[in-house]
């Protein structure tokens, strides 16, 4: 099933942030982990991730299909007194340009750079022919921080419920085992949420 761009601009239209402003609480735990430098958030929805990184001093580029996303972190970002751009590609900054750049793209047709960011970021999407050109876009001793949904969500009335879009048991940790695993959990309590923390070798 493809992603519905409409339902996602629907959802983010509505009132206020739809998966609040504060980063995801993995991100938050692991961030004294993460190498400094350029950042890549897949998916970035609006942006509180994103919009984190760009206050701890990295260079984050923010990639998503919803402009309606993208305009909520452009709007949370100038709230937090984050510089922003509007970019078509992920290049490098010149010094002088705002830290953080908001790429409008389709991830099922993207082309990532090979080798070119310190910390990839994926929160709450899964696009399986994507996950093999995460490890491809890390620099040597980059970091991927990702979680997402796993089957077990199923279990509770509320959150994703496409078994299309949802991890099976230790999917992940199999995905990116030629990297060094840091941290790997999958939880099943109130929701059903696998989280890995990996090293390019």
């Amino acid at each position: 099933m493809p992603y519905d761009t409409q339902e996602w601009d629907d959802r983010y239209r509505q009132p206020g942030y739809w998966a609040g402003k504060e980063p995801a609480e993995f991100l938050r735990e692991v961030l004294p982990l993460l190498p400094r430098g350029r950042a890549l958030d897949l998916a970035s929805g609006e942006g509180r991730n994103a919009v984190y990184l760009a206050r701890q001093g990295y260079q984050v580029f923010a990639v998503e299909r919803s402009r309606v996303g993208l305009e909520k972190t452009e709007a949370l970002a100038r709230e937090s007194g984050v510089g922003c751009r509007w970019v078509t590609q992920l290049t490098a900054a010149h010094r002088h340009e705002a830290p953080l750049a908001l790429v409008e793209a389709d991830l099922e047709s993207f082309t990532l750079p090979a080798e070119q960011f310190d910390v990839v970021l994926c929160f709450k999407f899964l696009q399986r022919p994507l996950l093999p050109l995460l490890h491809r876009a890390l620099r040597r001793r980059g970091m991927l921080v990702y979680e997402t949904h796993t089957l077990e969500q199923l279990k509770f009335a509320s959150g994703p419920r496409n078994p299309e879009f949802l991890l099976q048991p230790g999917e992940l940790r199999a995905a990116f085992s030629a990297m060094e695993i840091l941290f790997y959990s999958e939880l099943c309590a109130a929701k059903g949420m696998a989280s890995l923390l990996a090293r390019k070798a």
